[in-house]
């Protein structure tokens, strides 16, 4: 399957559903890949994607199916942890430096449009807020 680097400058990726393994950037329009978008923490990738059947939160071979029951949660400031809940259970947590920190700083219009381009985890918390008690037959249209 192909998905989009979330950062613009990324590319089109090759991405394994199975593995996990991402590919080399190839030469191919973000119109061109399927939805999903890969993210590369500190030499981890991750990848949020959909199917038929539901959107997928992938790390490595570790996926999850997405349903109503999951909660994504972000702190905020230069250290953040993202974590994964399901029906109340955390089932994942990453920590990691914001990158957009030292910007958000220094630029006095930087809003929050701006964090969620440069948090992928982040955006993934705010999409699935917005999605998760919709059918996925309505997220397909998309």
């Amino acid at each position: 399957m192909l998905l989009a680097y979330y950062w613009h400058a990324g590319g089109v990726r090759q991405f394994d559903e199975l593995t996990g393994v991402v590919g080399p950037k190839i030469p191919a329009s973000r119109e061109s890949a399927d939805w999903g978008y890969l993210w590369r923490q500190r030499g981890k990738w991750f990848a949020i994607r959909k199917d038929h059947e539901s959107l997928i939160f992938q790390h490595g071979t570790k996926q999850w199916r997405l349903r109503n029951n999951h909660e994504f949660s972000v702190t905020r400031g230069f250290l953040r942890r993202f974590k994964i809940r399901e029906a109340g259970q955390v089932t994942f947590t990453v920590k990691y430096l914001f990158a957009g920190a030292f910007l958000a700083n220094i630029d006095p219009t930087y809003d929050s449009l701006d964090e969620e381009s440069d948090d992928f985890f982040l955006y993934v918390s705010g999409m699935w807020a917005h999605w998760k008690d919709k059918d996925i037959s309505t997220f397909l249209k998309t």
